[in-house]
């Protein structure tokens, strides 16, 4: 067992696997999350149930978190600000907004305790094999006392900064990964109207220049027109809207990301919010037929 004691706040589709990885690397785990059946799901796997923010900051030198948005976030900021003393850390691996990233920052101030910035690159396959890349900001002390925790859930972590260049740095990346699908799908709906074959086509972009690693995951997902949501469009539009917000701020231009959030919001708009957001490969689909156009 490691001397490190974690606590983990909210026991979601990706932050289940993960508490799975922690307790296997065998670090003692502390579990909170709203609702009581997801705390019993990781406590049968050897983690403490926590029933409140205050028992799990009392048990835990880092305490982390997994939330889905800004709002959720702010409030658990606003409850450990209280609890958390000098000493302690706390990890938010969520994907959130740098300007409510900055306001966490000034919150935890008074307590004395670190505030690392950690969000993740991955899906739920990512999280159960402990395959996440971790993008990381905040105090270098923070990050280097925390790499061990790191260290199990994912296979890359990195340091980018001490403020919110971590948040900054997900956001970028997760417009190029939500840009991908809309720009595939618009050159696979060329191949179709041509004659193409579907899975002749994935094939073909998977061992080109125009490869990469997303495609080669979504390859075969993409051929079975599997969307079970690893990562539903709900998520990727949310992730979206916080880059073109502070894309906007800064007078960025951002065409293809604003097309891609349109796009999104047509799935959304159709009741698809939740299927895998690589689902949005066959958006053309939606405005015209799958037979090829006559000459």
């Amino acid at each position: 067992m490691t001397a490190l004691r974690l606590g983990w706040i909210g026991i979601g589709n990706m932050g289940l696997p993960i508490c799975r990885n922690l307790l296997k690397a065998g670090f003692a785990l502390t579990a909170y999350d709203i609702d009581p059946a997801r705390v019993k799901l990781i406590a049968a796997g050897g983690a403490a149930p926590a029933t409140d923010l205050a028992g799990l900051a009392a048990a835990s030198d880092i305490v982390l978190s997994m939330v889905p948005n800004d709002k959720v976030l702010l409030a658990l900021a606003a409850d450990l600000a209280g609890l958390l003393k000098p000493g302690q850390i706390f990890v938010d691996l969520s994907t959130i907004s740098p300007a409510t990233s900055a306001q966490v920052a000034e919150m935890l101030a008074a307590s004395g305790a670190g505030y690392l910035r950690a969000p993740v690159s991955g899906s739920t396959a990512n999280a159960a094999n402990a395959s996440l890349s971790i993008y990381c900001s905040g105090p270098k002390a923070a990050f280097d006392r925390c790499l061990p925790a790191l260290q199990a859930i994912g296979s890359r972590q990195s340091h980018a900064g001490e403020a919110e260049e971590a948040r900054i740095l997900k956001l970028l990346i997760n417009m190029v990964v939500c840009i991908t699908p809309a720009v595939v799908g618009e050159a696979l709906a060329f191949g179709l109207r041509s004659g193409l074959q579907w899975d002749a086509m994935i094939d073909a972009l998977n061992q080109s220049a125009a490869a990469s690693p997303l495609i080669g995951y979504k390859a075969e997902i993409m051929k079975r027109r599997d969307w079970a949501a690893m990562a539903p469009v709900d998520l990727t539009a949310k992730d979206l809207d916080l880059a073109l917000d502070w894309g906007r701020a800064r007078r960025v231009p951002m065409p293809f990301s604003a097309l891609a959030q349109q796009i999104n919001s047509g799935y959304q708009a159709s009741g698809d919010g939740q299927l895998d957001f690589f689902s949005v490969v066959t958006w053309p689909e939606r405005l015209s037929s799958h037979a090829p156009a006559k000459e």
